[in-house]
């Protein structure tokens, strides 16, 4: 997988470069050497450029210098917007701030909750604690999730 597909708010390690040699030496020293271990902060509204998390520095690389480093998912967590229907995973990190995470209180969803996700077309329909609720895409993106089953 490339750096620049890996979802926002999951943790990879750097498997190999791919660059040419000049923009790779700005790379390897900006700390992306393999084997190191990256997250995927935030990117633009626009989508371009993404910001990294890489030896406990913020580095900002724009899609086509991701796109020539080759990584290694690490940890199994993605955003509920990629879960897969007929699957439950728990609520592992929220990615939006202090209005997000009351909205997601009112819906019943903290860390550690459990759902069980009913569709993800056009948002996200889930089951938690035997009520059904429906997401927007964009609120489905921000709640990290890990699969259990």
């Amino acid at each position: 997988m490339k750096l620049s597909e890996a979802p926002i708010g999951t943790t990879v390690e750097v498997s190999r470069l791919n660059l040419p040699p000049s923009v790779e030496s700005k790379i390897l020293s900006l700390g992306f050497v393999p084997g190191t271990r990256v997250e995927v902060v935030k990117e633009a509204p626009l989508g371009d450029p993404r910001v990294y998390r890489v030896m406990g520095k913020m580095v900002t690389l724009r899609k086509e210098e991701a796109e020539g480093i080759e990584v290694i998912p690490i940890e199994s967590v993605v955003p509920l917007s990629l879960a897969k229907p007929g699957e439950i995973y728990e609520v592992v990190r929220f990615l939006g701030g202090g209005m997000f995470l009351m909205r997601m209180r009112n819906f019943g969803i903290n860390i550690g909750t459990r759902v069980r996700v009913l569709s993800n077309f056009r948002g996200v329909s889930l089951e938690i604690n035997g009520r059904i609720a429906r997401l927007g895409h964009g609120m489905a993106e921000k709640i990290l999730v890990r699969r259990i089953g």
